[in-house]
């Protein structure tokens, strides 16, 4: 019988929903990936900026043996490393093709698949158990509850480290049975089947890890693969929703971000005004050792990647230990940890604009028909013709087939997994994305404006201009930025958030690139003053990028600007173009 613990756990819920205190002040933030937790080094000292670590078990390790569970070894030990290293971790039970081999000797059936590659082009030779089986299900359900028993009957400061669980019902952390179709047709499983054998699963999950009816420990499932139904049901069922969205987070550019972001966004406004919390993570992996994008500037990549997945809202990026050990990924990962527990404005400490350009090759407003080409995804010369009439601002298109979504002969996935072809077209199109060879500017369904929390350009393509790998090349700066133009009005207007209070004393962090000798200032929305102005600086045509950060202690936004913005950055100068990466704010 699972213990009764530590009262105040049950006093955070209230009785429509789950209360923001449901996780610890300030876990969210850059995690590692795979699994460090045996490294002698995995620590806060080589780790600076690291949050914690998954713990990912094969359910064949975690009860090699019927009833022999390693909860101890597997999960007890890592737990003690994150209390002595202040570290939290995330949980979660791999089966499918790492399911023991015990239960097949049980009446399981294993089945043969037809060919899949990995994402890295190697031939899958997994085997898979028929999920729906009564025996299973019989000892999939019993391991769950023997994990949920083992985890609430832990010490307080042992538990308090675990922060979620991530459901892994089926192909290791997808969200599908399957990776392919089972050659024995008899055991292929239904849209309608696997959406209620995830159901029972995510209700056996939570209920292994609530006390009394309620959750003490959130379960996170997986978003690529969820019907509206299974949305739904996770409105209906759970005290607080965590998905996974693995394409806010191997990299930035990625096909089909305007559907994907809009449904996301409407997923948690459905949410919030359930007063129910929402959480997410997402991780990038070896990838960014293999592919022209990232390996070029890898730093770069990671820096821009942080501030889209920042952008998109994710709470937890998991990175290779690799990439987040050290210093060298510094950029990225206190960019990211600087806002991954800012995601309500009412509350936000600090808020950014990253200024950039998307070229979406899905816009036929923007990008006519008649003088770009078909806008069908697969047509390469769209996305080139878009390049080249913006090759003067830096736009290039050094692997349009993976930006069209084609690549050589790979299987990346069934259209049967998938609801619609739509859908599975839009998740192997992000895949394929994902293998860029070289930088691509021109994207099908990219988000084509700025990246920024709760502080938005006002009229961005009414008032500048966007530019590509602009600066010195190894510059993580460099991969985007916009300009100013006479033509114009040669200033950039800025709206912050309404809801965020930062009335008062606050900092203004700048990066610009100090290109030609033009004169600019910031001005912002004062006490005293519609647009005051905090800052003065004339270039010097270094070529290098420059940062600033302005302290002021009488802001007052109201919107009292020109344009009805908040602050102001301004050129004086009616001959050289003023060129800006990022704007911050931060409450002091």
């Amino acid at each position: 019988m699972k213990k009764v613990i530590f009262a105040f756990l049950l006093l955070i819920y209230s009785a429509s929903g789950i209360s923001q205190e449901q996780f610890r002040e300030g876990v969210w933030g850059i995690y590692s990936w795979g699994n460090p937790w045996d490294d002698v080094d995995f620590n806060k000292e080589n780790y600076p900026y690291v949050k914690g670590a998954p713990i990912i078990l094969r359910w064949s390790e975690l009860e090699p043996e019927p009833g022999n569970y390693q909860f101890e070894k597997l999960i007890g030990e890592k737990l003690r490393h994150a209390d002595k290293e202040d570290f939290y971790a995330m949980l979660s039970v791999w089966v499918g093709p790492m399911s023991p081999e015990w239960i097949y000797e049980h009446g399981v059936p294993r089945l043969d698949m037809e060919k899949t590659v990995n994402p890295f082009g190697k031939v899958r030779t997994w085997k898979f158990p028929y999920y729906l089986d009564k025996d299973y299900k019989k000892y999939f359900f019993r391991m769950i509850d023997e994990l949920g028993e083992y985890v609430l009957g832990l010490p307080e400061d042992l538990q308090k480290r675990l922060i979620f669980i991530q459901s892994a019902e089926g192909s290791t952390g997808d969200g599908w049975p399957y990776k392919g179709k089972p050659l024995d047709l008899q055991y292929d499983i239904t849209r309608d089947e696997w959406t209620s054998f995830r159901f029972e699963t995510w209700k056996r999950y939570r209920d292994a890890f609530s006390i009394r009816g309620k959750n003490l420990i959130p379960v996170l499932v997986n978003y690529d693969s969820c019907t509206d139904e299974e949305y739904e049901w996770l409105l209906n069922n759970m005290q607080a929703v965590g998905l996974k969205n693995g394409m806010f987070s191997h990299g930035y550019q990625i096909s089909f971000g305007k559907t994907r972001l809009d449904n996301w966004n409407a997923f948690k406004s459905k949410l919030e005004k359930q007063n129910r919390q929402f959480f997410s993570r997402g991780e990038q992996d070896g990838e960014w050792e293999i592919y022209g994008w990232s390996t070029q500037n890898p730093e770069q990549a990671f820096y821009w990647s942080a501030i889209y997945a920042t952008h998109n809202g994710l709470s937890m990026w998991n990175l290779p230990p690799k990439a987040c050990k050290g210093e060298r990924m510094k950029d990225a990962m206190e960019f990211f940890n600087r806002y991954a527990n800012e995601q309500n404005p009412e509350s936000a400490k600090s808020a950014f604009c990253a200024l950039r350009k998307g070229l979406d090759a899905s816009d036929i407003e923007n990008y006519p028909e008649d003088i770009f080409g078909k806008a069908e995804m697969r047509n390469v010369s769209r996305y080139l013709n878009i390049a080249e009439a913006y090759k003067d601002y830096g736009a290039m298109q050094g692997d349009p087939e993976k930006a069209a979504g084609i690549i050589d002969s790979q299987i990346l996935g069934d259209a049967g997994e998938y609801d619609t072809v739509a859908q599975a077209m839009m998740t192997n199109a992000g895949m394929i994305n994902r293998k860029r060879m070289d930088y691509n500017d021109v994207g099908w369904e990219i988000l084509d404006g700025n990246y920024c929390r709760f502080i938005e350009q006002i009229d961005p393509e009414g008032t500048s201009y966007g530019w590509w790998h602009k600066g010195p090349k190894e510059s993580v700066y460099s991969r985007f930025a916009r300009s100013t133009d006479l033509s114009k009005g040669n200033t950039f207007y800025f709206d912050v958030n309404d809801a965020c209070k930062f009335d008062g004393e606050i900092a203004i962090h700048l990066v610009w690139l100090d290109e030609g000798k033009a004169q600019w200032q910031l001005k912002y929305n004062a006490a005293d003053s519609p647009e005051k102005i905090a800052f003065t600086s004339r270039n010097s045509d270094t070529g290098e990028w420059k940062e600033e950060t302005i302290l002021i202690k009488d802001a007052k936004f109201s919107n009292s600007g020109a344009m009805s913005s908040d602050i102001v950055l301004e050129n004086l100068s009616e001959k050289e173009a003023l060129v800006f990466h990022l704007i911050e704010i931060e409450k002091r």
